[in-house]
C-alpha cells in the first residue's frame, strides 16, 4: 500500500505523453488492490452509475462521495473532477441500459396444470418403458455391450427430463407463509396478545398440489400456538419472558422431503395435563408408560381439547385430528416438541411431490408390493422365541425389549401363494404409523425404487391399505401399501 501512495505523490514528476487523469485512475486501482478490493463485484439491474463505476473500481467511494454532494449529474461532475474520461461514463451508462434490458426480458410463461400433468404422467410412461427395456433379458448377453452402454446413457436423460418436469411443478411455500402473517396479525390484536412473526425459508418449493392442501393444516397450527401456546402478556412479564410473544414459521429441505416447523416460545405443553386427560378420555391405561412424543400425539386424538374455555379461535374439540388426517393423506407426518414453559415446535414432514414415491418393493409369494421408505424404520429376521401372542392384542414381535403389533401381510392382502407362514423364516419390516410402530412379515426384499404414481382408478378408489399402483420394471403392475390404512385392517 505504501508504495502505491508514494506514486500518488510522485504524480508532477510524471512523463506528459500519458493525461494525467488516466495515470490517476491507473494510480486509484492499484491502490485498491493493495487493499485487498480486486474481487470484481456483481452489477445489479438497479445499480446507478456511481455504484458501477466504483464496483468496476474506475473510482474509489470518496470520490464518489465528493461528486453526490453536487447538484450536477455525477458522470458530469466526476468528469470535471478528472477522476474519469468521458467514454467511460458512457460505457457505464451503456452497461446499466444492458443490465436493464436483461432483467425486463426474463418474461414466465402461464401454463395450465392439467397440460402439467399430463406432461408428468408422459414423463411416468418413459421412465418405465426405459426401465422395461434395459431389464430385458436380451441384453444380457455379451455382443450388446454398447448398446447396453447407450440405454444407461438414456436413462441418465430421462432422469433429468423427470426432475425438470418436477421442478416445473415446484411453486414457494412464499404465499402461503404470508397467508399465515397476516392470520396471525389479526389473531394477536384479537387476542390483546403481542406477537413477532418470523419467516425462515420461505422460497423452499414444494409440489403445487401440496401447497393447496397444506393451508388448512398450518392454519390450524397457527391458531393452537396463538392461542394455547403464547400467554397473556401479563402473565409473560411474570415469567421473566419479553411481554412480545415469538413465532416462527420454518421451511427447509433434508433427504427428498420437505419439513415445514412452526416454533413459539410460548408456556409449552403440560405433559401431565394431557396424560390425565387421556386418562379421563380412556384413551391411556393409568400408570402406563409412555414417551414425551407418545403423551403429545394424544392431542392428534380425535375430540381431544384441554382448552380451559371454548373460544371462536380454539377450544372447540375439532383442528388438532383435522391437521393429522391432512397431512397424513398427503403421505406426511406431524411430530411435537415442546419443553413446559419455554415453548413448542410442531413440525410437519412432507414428501417433495405426491407424484412420485420412494419405496422399498417387497415380495409376498408371486406378487410385489411397493412399501413406501418414509414410513419404515428398519427390517429385520426374528428368531422364533421374538414372537410372542399377547391376549386381545394379537400377535407380537420382541424387538429390543419393545413388543411391536404383528402384521401377517400374506392374511391381510389376500395373497393365496406366500412363501413363508412363519415370521422367523421370512423377513419382518418395522413401519411407523401415527407415531407406533409396526411388524409387516414379507418374504423377501426386491430393493429400493422411485416409482411413479399410478391412480387405480374410480373402481379401486377408497381401497383399504393401498394408495395406489406403479407399473415396475418388468412391466408388471406393483401396489403401493398405505401403512396407516394396512395397521387399520389388522
Amino acid at each position: 500500500g505504501e508504495s502505491v501512495r508514494g506514486a500518488k505523490e510522485n504524480l508532477p514528476n510524471a512523463p506528459l505523453s500519458l493525461p494525467r487523469a488516466n495515470i490517476e485512475r491507473l494510480v486509484n486501482q492499484l491502490a485498491l488492490l493493495a487493499e485487498g478490493e480486486g474481487a470484481v463485484e456483481e452489477i445489479q439491474p438497479g445499480d446507478r452509475i456511481g455504484d458501477i463505476l466504483v464496483k468496476t473500481h474506475q473510482i474509489s467511494e470518496n470520490q464518489l462521495e465528493q461528486a453526490l454532494s453536487q447538484q450536477k449529474p455525477v458522470g458530469q461532475v466526476l468528469v470535471d473532477m478528472g477522476a474519469i474520461d468521458e467514454g467511460s461514463v458512457e460505457n457505464a451508462l451503456r452497461e446499466q441500459e444492458d443490465r436493464r434490458k436483461k432483467a425486463s426480458a426474463t418474461t414466465s410463461l402461464k401454463v395450465d396444470t392439467e397440460k402439467l400433468d399430463s406432461l408428468l404422467e408422459l414423463v411416468g410412461e418413459l421412465v418405465i418403458s426405459q426401465s422395461i427395456v434395459i431389464q430385458d433379458e436380451a441384453l444380457a448377453d455379451e455382443r450388446n455391450r454398447g448398446l447396453h452402454k447407450s440405454l444407461s446413457n438414456l436413462g441418465k436423460i430421462t432422469k433429468n427430463i423427470q426432475d425438470h418436469v418436477m421442478s416445473l411443478r415446484m411453486v414457494p411455500l412464499r404465499q402461503t407463509f404470508q397467508k399465515m402473517s397476516r392470520l396471525v396479525r389479526d389473531l394477536s390484536k384479537k387476542m390483546g396478545k403481542p406477537v413477532h412473526f418470523n419467516m425462515i425459508g420461505e422460497d423452499t418449493e414444494i409440489d403445487k398440489t401440496l401447497i393447496e392442501e397444506l393451508n388448512d393444516p398450518l392454519v390450524h397450527l397457527m391458531r393452537n400456538a396463538l392461542d394455547h401456546g403464547i400467554e397473556p402478556p401479563e402473565e409473560r412479564v411474570a415469567a421473566g419472558k419479553s411481554s412480545e410473544g415469538q413465532v416462527t414459521l420454518a421451511a427447509y429441505h433434508k433427504g427428498g422431503n420437505v419439513y415445514i416447523e412452526l416454533v413459539d416460545d410460548g408456556k409449552g405443553i403440560d405433559r401431565n395435563k394431557i396424560l390425565a386427560k387421556g386418562v379421563e378420555r380412556g384413551m391411556v391405561t393409568p400408570g402406563q408408560e409412555m414417551t414425551d412424543a407418545e403423551v403429545f400425539a394424544l392431542i392428534f386424538e380425535a375430540g381431544f381439547s384441554t382448552a380451559a374455555k371454548v373460544t371462536d379461535v380454539s377450544g372447540r374439540g375439532v383442528g388438532m385430528d383435522v391437521v393429522r388426517s391432512n397431512i397424513d393423506r398427503l403421505g406426511g407426518r406431524v411430530e411435537i416438541a415442546s419443553e413446559l414453559g419455554k415453548g413448542s415446535t410442531f413440525t410437519v414432514k412432507l414428501p417433495l411431490t405426491m407424484a412420485i414415491v420412494d419405496g422399498m418393493i417387497v415380495r409376498i409369494g408371486g406378487e410385489r408390493f411397493i412399501i413406501p421408505t418414509i414410513s419404515i424404520r428398519e427390517s429385520i429376521r426374528p428368531g422364533k422365541e421374538e414372537i410372542s401372542t399377547v391376549k386381545r392384542e394379537g400377535e407380537m414381535i420382541n424387538i429390543r425389549g419393545r413388543l411391536l403389533p404383528l402384521i401377517r401381510l400374506h392374511q391381510i392382502l389376500q395373497v393365496q401363494n406366500a412363501q413363508f407362514t412363519n415370521p422367523w423364516e421370512g423377513l419382518v419390516i418395522i413401519v411407523e404409523s401415527d407415531d407406533k410402530e409396526y411388524g409387516l412379515m414379507v418374504d423377501d426384499l426386491l430393493g429400493q425404487q422411485q416409482v411413479v404414481i399410478k391412480s387405480l382408478g374410480p373402481r379401486f378408489r377408497g381401497l383399504p391399505g393401498i394408495s395406489g399402483g406403479t407399473i415396475l420394471g418388468d412391466g408388471r403392475v406393483g401396489l403401493i401399501l398405505d401403512v396407516s390404512g394396512v395397521v387399520t385392517m389388522n
